[in-house]
Parts: C-alpha cells; sequence; structure tokens
C-alpha cells in the first residue's frame, strides 16, 4: 500500500468511525448520531476531522505506510471508545463531548506519532542498508 492509498483510508475511515463505534449497542444507540439530520451529520464530521487531520497530517512525516499504524490505533482506538460509551440521552449537555472528543483523542494520536516515526526510522535503515 502506498501512503497515499494509506491517507484516502485514514479519512474514509475515520469518517465512518462515530457510527461503527455504535452499531455493537444496536440500532437505537446508533441513531442518537443519526436522528440529527444532515446538520448532524455535517457537525460530527467536522468535528472529527480535527482527528483524521492530524493523522493525515503526521502521515506527510512519514515515508512509509507501515509507521501509520501506531498513530491510527491508539488515536482510533480512543475514538471509538469515546463515542462507543457516550450517551448523548444522559445530559441536556452530552452534545457538547462530540466536539471534545477529536480535541482529547489528539493525545494519543502524538504518541502514537511519536512511536510512529520511530519505526519510520527504522524501516528506513533497514532496507538502506
Amino acid at each position: 500500500m502506498t501512503l497515499r492509498k494509506a491517507r484516502i483510508a485514514l479519512v474514509v475511515f475515520g469518517i465512518l468511525l462515530p457510527y461503527s463505534a455504535r452499531l455493537p449497542r444496536g440500532i437505537d444507540w446508533l441513531s442518537q448520531y443519526t436522528d440529527s439530520g444532515l446538520q448532524g451529520v455535517l457537525l460530527l464530521g467536522a468535528a472529527n476531522a480535527i482527528a483524521w487531520g492530524a493523522l493525515v497530517a503526521v502521515s506527510f512525516v512519514y515515508q512509509r505506510p507501515e509507521s501509520l499504524i501506531a498513530p491510527a490505533v491508539l488515536g482510533y482506538g480512543f475514538l471509538a471508545w469515546a463515542h462507543f460509551s457516550l450517551d448523548l440521552r444522559a445530559d441536556a449537555q452530552a452534545a457538547v463531548a462530540l466536539l471534545f472528543i477529536p480535541v482529547y483523542a489528539l493525545v494519543p494520536i502524538a504518541v502514537g506519532s511519536v512511536v510512529g516515526y520511530a519505526v519510520d526510522r527504522w524501516l528506513r535503515r533497514s532496507s538502506a542498508g
């Protein structure tokens, strides 16, 4: 896989992640995200662009697509857990979490990016040598 294809996969997976993370709890849980209409879908998509945009930005530092595994697993893992556990019906202000979840995901993405950079350097050295 090339880095270009990996970037496309990151974007597509990042857009679908909030919805797919809610599926294990059932259609009623998923409908909390889908019943808001086009405006809700656009808001959720724009908020999550913070996270997948950071991953795409990090990918420009790497030369090997394998280096994206660590930041993607950590970042998308946090996002999946957060969207899976967020109950929008629990509180009137629960929807505010939709804006903070992608911002908080930047921390695991940053940690994974450091690991990914080390992997990228190691892969470059091993292929050059």
